[in-house]
């Protein structure tokens, strides 16, 4: 082979250089395009940040003025309900049981109080928080609450300061037991309720689906079962095909966790964009690269005829011209995906004390997309330069054989 390359001497010269620092330069810009838009899809949806991979999205309908005056309105119907089902993004839909019966709470005491409340109740799967004591069962008279992180809030930061009243911790609340009582028209029946626990996700009191059901079979039976808010459980809570139904059907939910649906297309946008400029400059410069072969070989074209009648195979010509610049390509392949790691691993660095969690590693879709690169070159260079050079040395071939 040292021989032959002394026959057919390729040179390299200062353009050759240069088409590799392109080739360089394009397969950086395409690895690091999809390795960061992985990691933008990535910390958009939130998959580190949530407890079991899922979002759950609380959904009523919005009251209008044309549904002033028929509570009905505001209820879902089966067939709405179904239709959020088959919903490509939803995983399952989960239903909140509200009392059909009036309740009351009171304490005595330094901090007395005395209020109207409502309950809901959801399955335990949907739950954030699920404390040991969450369960109950008729004849119980402690009946365990769950309570909205937002209320205690809104009391501590803006009721209790504007009042003067004292400001609540969490361990006081769950230490201060208060009485609760459910009724209807024609009888009651007085539990005590302790706070259990806080609900991030829901803005709610809530209470366990076994005693809900007591009491609304047993105080609210002049009452219809109905459905006012539903819950959705998704992997993608702004995956767009969910948040336009959602829009679509006059639909209200947790705004915030639908706001990365616009985000995350100009995202994707930004790095297709820049994905298929690294695209076009990879291109460019492997079809000169092709071109310059094709040239070195027409130039050639003299010595592989007469290398052809000596007896020399098609297939040690050909690797005559595509090894080296194959093996160039393959080290550009290389080393475009470790300063792609090198440049993935640095941000995870400075943006995971930010709260910003990032992977060091690089993505399966970036390696996924530099081995098809590799196997896309080595193939095209091989069947180009086989036809080439099969052109010139056909006619040579024939006569000899």
């Amino acid at each position: 082979m040292t021989a032959l390359h002394k026959i057919v001497r390729i040179q390299a010269g200062a353009s050759a250089w240069l088409r590799y620092a392109a080739l360089l330069t394009g397969l950086c810009i395409v690895f690091l395009s999809v390795q960061l838009y992985m990691d933008a899809n990535d910390m958009l949806s939130h998959s580190r940040q949530k407890k079991d991979g899922y979002d759950y999205l609380v959904v009523n309908k919005k009251i209008t003025n044309a549904m002033m005056g028929d509570n009905t309105n505001s209820f879902f119907t089966t067939t709405e309900i179904e239709e959020l089902k088959k919903q490509k993004a939803v995983d399952e839909v989960g239903l909140i049981t509200s009392n059909r019966y009036g309740i009351t709470a009171n304490t005595l005491g330094q901090l007395a109080f005395s209020t109207q409340l409502f309950f809901e109740s959801v399955q335990n799967d949907y739950l954030d928080i699920t404390p040991e004591n969450w369960q109950w069962k008729e004849g119980d008279a402690f009946v365990p609450v769950i309570l909205s992180a937002d209320y205690i809030n809104l009391y501590n930061f803006g009721f209790a300061l504007s009042q003067g009243l004292p400001q609540l911790s969490e361990e006081t609340i769950k230490a201060i037991p208060f009485n609760v009582t459910i009724y209807d028209k024609q009888h009651e029946a007085t539990f005590v309720a302790h706070v259990v626990g806080f609900t991030q996700r829901y803005s709610s009191v809530l209470v366990p689906e076994t005693f809900m059901k007591y009491a609304n079979d047993s105080f609210g039976s002049g009452k219809p079962a109905s459905t006012s808010r539903i819950i959705l459980r998704t992997k993608e809570a702004d995956q767009p095909a969910l948040v336009q139904y959602l829009q679509d059907q006059k639909y209200a939910t947790q705004n915030e966790k639908l706001k990365g649906s616009q985000l995350k297309s100009i995202v994707n946008m930004i790095f297709a964009t820049c994905g298929f400029f690294g695209l076009f400059v990879l291109l460019l410069s492997s079809l000169l690269m092709l071109l310059y072969l094709k040239l070195m070989i027409i130039q050639s074209a003299a010595k592989l005829q007469l290398l052809t009648m000596l007896g020399y195979k098609r297939s040690t010509l050909q690797t005559l011209f595509t090894k080296t610049p194959l093996r160039i390509f393959m080290s550009c392949i290389l080393l475009a995906l470790l300063i792609t790691a090198g440049i993935q691993y640095a941000a995870s660095v400075k943006l995971n004390p930010l709260g910003l969690v990032l992977t060091p590693l690089l993505s399966w879709a970036t390696i996924v997309v530099a081995l098809l690169t590799g196997l896309t070159i080595y193939f095209l260079f091989t069947i180009k330069i086989k036809k080439v050079i099969a052109q010139i040395t056909g006619s040579y071939t024939s006569f000899k054989t």
